[in-house]
């Protein structure tokens, strides 16, 4: 597949939630090497957006197409190139980093091997947690929990990345490191869709914005 064809194009989404129009009529689109940011304030429907990208959701109105294709008719190849991110860890506090890295590597599609607990402590190590791998993700503080969760963005090989408030709970160091993978994603032809409501600055990446 060509560099060219990775576009992500939203046209026409509407949602009603009752007698209430939460989005009326979204459209953008999202090429290779682009970055944009949702926002809009609590409860304009920045997360249902994210999720109907993902197909995780289901819009009145309107459709979401990947290099060309909507997504339920591409399901496969669109979720092979997407790696979501949504705004809770979404990790068992009871399993260590590792052992949550690995069901993630498996949700993601991607067998495991003997060198699948290396490849994780790599990405551990560059998200400052290798020291706390082993321990239960419940011993660890919200902002170790996120970067649990972000070492995905180490480990998975996806083109389009859907953040829904990635920096949340990180520190200073946190928020560079998120902002460098972004930055490294989208020079090799990735796209990132995000919602924050914390500054970015992705070096020498020009940042578009969606209001709802």
């Amino acid at each position: 597949m060509t560099a060219k064809s990775n576009k992500l194009e939203v046209d026409d989404i509407s949602v009603w939630r009752g007698d209430n129009l939460l989005l009326n009529e979204v459209s953008f689109s999202l090429s290779p090497g682009e970055v944009l940011q949702v926002q809009g304030a609590n409860g304009s429907g920045k997360t249902t957006l994210l999720r109907i990208v993902c197909g995780l959701g289901i819009a009145d109105e309107g459709l979401v197409s990947w290099c060309g294709n909507p997504i339920e008719k591409n399901r496969d190849q669109f979720h092979e190139d997407l790696l979501y991110l949504g705004h809770k860890p979404g990790i068992k506090p009871a399993l260590s980093a590792i052992e949550n890295l690995r069901i993630f590597t498996l949700l993601d599609g991607q067998a495991t091997s003997p060198g699948t607990d290396a490849n994780i402590e790599t990405a551990l190590d560059e998200l400052s947690l290798l020291s706390k791998a082993h321990l239960p993700c419940g011993a660890l503080s919200a902002g170790q929990q996120r970067r649990v969760a972000l070492a995905r963005l180490v480990l998975q090989a996806a083109r389009l990345w859907v953040l829904d408030e990635p920096l949340t709970s990180l520190d200073k160091s946190g928020l560079a490191l998120v902002e460098q993978r972004m930055a490294d994603h989208v020079r090799q032809g990735g796209s990132v869709l995000l919602t924050t409501h914390a500054p970015i600055n992705i070096d020498g990446v020009k940042v578009g914005t969606l209001a709802l």
